[in-house]
Formats: C-alpha cells, structure tokens, sequence
C-alpha cells in the first residue's frame, strides 16, 4: 500500500500537470499585440469592404498624392482603421485573409515603392461592380505583399512594380489579429499565409 506521504506527492503533481495543461491553450489565444508600426486601429466590421491585399496599383498620381488600386469588393468580416458607421456610409479598404488560401508572402527589400491601402477611401469600378478603386498614398521601404503561390518565381517583377503591401511587422499582425479574432468568435478562418519559398542555390 502506498503511503499518505506518498499518496500526497501524487496528487500535489497531477495537479500541478492539470493546472500546466489548462493555461497554455489561454496563453496561445492571447491578443496579438498591436506593433508600433501599425498605423490606425483594428476595429472589426461586417459589412462591405474593398479588399486590396493582392492589389496591382498605377503610378498615376492625383493632387492628393494618392495612386489608383484596383481591389476586390466582398462582404462580411473586415478589419479596418475606422468605425463601422463611416464603412457603412462609404467604401473602404480593409482587410481580411479570404485571399490567404492559395497565396503566399513576398518580401521586397528596401528601396520599394509601394501603396499602402489600409484605410483608403474607394469607389466601385464603373466597368465592373465586382471591383473597387481605391486611392492609396505610395510608400518607399521595405515591405511584404501577398501573391499567387504560383507566382513565387516572379518575386523580382512584383518588387519592381507598384503594389499595395505592408511592413512586416504590420502585415504578421493584421493576419494574426484576424484569424485570433475570427476563432474567438466562433467565425470559420483561414490561417496566415506562408511566406514564398527560398530558391535553392
């Protein structure tokens, strides 16, 4: 027979294992902090939204310094800088991982023009109501932008070209946030997207 002294140091450690067991699923559902990069808010909406995180953009200024992208209009869940009540009076680039499926991250080094469409104010495309036209301000450093898996061997052309990205630490947190947000409230999610392979050699 076992001991009381015995008895009492099994006990003492199997609930110190279940009290183990039961914290780490809460520390991994923890808000993802918010970087000091990200610029705005993460105010979660549904509704309608312009969805620019594979957007091709021009190089065609207007007077407010701001340069044509083309996106995709969708519905439902969104993260975006302003409230739902302005989302609702007019179309707004926000963001979403919808486009995660089949995609993957590319990181363009610094000197990199790019747009930044986090925010932006759009108008649906005349030629296409699918679609969505937003103006967004071009940015020059390094950044990261999300394209078709299919399309990691063209790395160099998507860095030589005009596109609406992020900063790192901007674009891991709006995809982390979303997903983290999503789960918690019960909503179906995809996760983050892979980044492009490295080539070999």
């Amino acid at each position: 027979e076992l001991s009381r002294a015995t008895i009492s140091f099994i006990m003492k450690n199997a609930l110190m294992v279940l009290l183990l067991a039961t914290a780490l699923p809460a520390a991994a559902d923890e808000e993802p902090k918010k970087p000091a990069e990200f610029k705005g808010g993460a105010t979660m909406c549904n509704g309608t939204y312009a969805l620019c995180i594979k957007a091709p953009c021009l190089k065609e200024r207007d007077p407010d310094n701001r340069y044509p992208c083309g996106c995709i209009i969708q519905t439902g869940w969104n993260m975006g800088p302003n409230t739902c009540e302005e989302r609702a009076q007019s179309l707004t680039s926000t963001y979403s991982n919808n486009f995660n499926d089949g995609s993957r991250t590319v990181s363009c080094g610094a000197p990199t023009d790019w747009a930044w469409c986090y925010g932006a104010k759009c108008t649906q495309d005349p030629n296409d109501p699918t679609k969505a036209i937003c103006k967004c301000p071009m940015i020059t450093s390094g950044t990261v932008i999300l394209v078709s898996q299919d399309k990691c061997a063209e790395k160099s052309t998507f860095c030589r070209t005009l596109w609406s990205g992020a900063l790192p630490a901007e674009s891991k947190f709006a995809n982390e946030y979303y997903a983290w947000w999503m789960t918690k409230n019960g909503y179906p999610t995809e996760p983050p997207a892979k980044a492009c392979p490295v080539p070999e050699g």
